[in-house]
């Protein structure tokens, strides 16, 4: 990406790169061209990859010089001038290091790609827990891990709403029992207010959009950051987590009756909810981009 990245700064000459904590060709291009950057940060506590910075400087290096920069051999460049973070404090587990530039703001809901709307359906659902399963976007092409969950809940005293990807047909599950709907996709942000548990692969957005109306979660890490993100989730008291090698439909079932049997669960998700909800706003970040851009000066947090 660099070289494309250059040649765009260099005729366009924009005042601030902002970039995605996990993407690296913008904070060199910003270097290269003596303006400020700025990051967002991913994951429970948007800190990677501040804490393994040092590991990235040789490749850091190679870009850096590739444009004439000198080495940076503790990595500071990739969070020098400010870093958002759009997840509550508490999901950062303790002891982990983040970036002296970093600033929580509040998450910002952006799950509809098209007309999409609520079904008619879910208004009229009985008067019993409803369960939202998915496994995101990225880890929803293992079948057998949606069929361990229809196996575990279709004949619990429960209304289940499975979510299984735009990419996977939902009539390959066969017939279901009344209380079971699979869709491709349901926006989030209209489904949770009808939901009493959120159960999926302990993904960072499915995550938080839970939290966000106070849900608690049974977890079902599959890959990449799940199992951390699933862990400190038990750790704060708002999920239970099923593991990999104990993903059958007896451990979903026990793990999906747990939660619905302890008020604990949903008082521990409540308070991370508030905890999102008095983190300064969209607005806030917005100001501190602009003043980034004309003071271009690092933006130190001293809480």
């Amino acid at each position: 990406m660099l070289p494309d990245l250059v040649e765009i700064a260099t005729s366009w000459a924009p005042d601030l790169v902002l970039r995605d904590s996990g993407e690296f060709a913008g904070c060199v291009v910003a270097e290269y061209r003596g303006i400020p950057h700025a990051s967002i940060g991913f994951s429970q506590g948007g800190a990677f990859p501040y804490r393994i910075r040092r590991t990235y400087a040789p490749q850091m290096a190679v870009l850096r010089a590739s444009v004439g920069l000198p080495p940076d051999p503790g990595g500071d460049m990739l969070f020098r001038y400010l870093h958002l973070i759009s997840a509550p404090p508490s999901m950062q587990a303790p002891g982990v290091e983040r970036p002296p530039t970093a600033h929580f703001v509040q998450r910002v809901v952006f799950d509809l790609s098209g007309d999409e709307r609520l079904p008619a359906w879910v208004a009229a659902l009985p008067a019993r827990p409803t369960i939202f399963a998915t496994l995101g976007t990225v880890f929803n092409k293992d079948a057998s891990v949606f069929a361990a969950i229809l196996a575990a809940l279709q004949d619990e005293p429960i209304n289940l709403i499975l979510a299984v990807g735009r990419d996977v047909d939902p009539a390959q599950f066969g017939p279901c029992p009344e209380n079971v709907h699979i869709e491709r996709y349901i926006p989030l942000s209209l489904l949770m207010p009808h939901c009493d548990l959120v159960l999926c692969h302990a993904g960072f957005g499915t995550v938080m959009a839970a939290l966000e109306h106070g849900i608690p979660l049974v977890n079902i890490p599959i890959s990449a950051d799940n199992p951390e993100i699933a862990a400190r989730c038990a750790e704060l008291g708002f999920s239970v987590t099923v593991p990999a090698d104990e993903r059958t439909p007896e451990a979903i079932r026990s793990a999906v009756r747990t939660v619905l049997a302890s008020a604990a669960y949903r008082t521990h998700a409540e308070r991370l909810r508030d905890e999102m909800a008095a983190l300064p706003s969209l607005e806030h970040a917005v100001v501190l981009l602009e003043r980034l851009a004309s003071e271009k000066t690092p933006f130190i947090d001293h809480q």
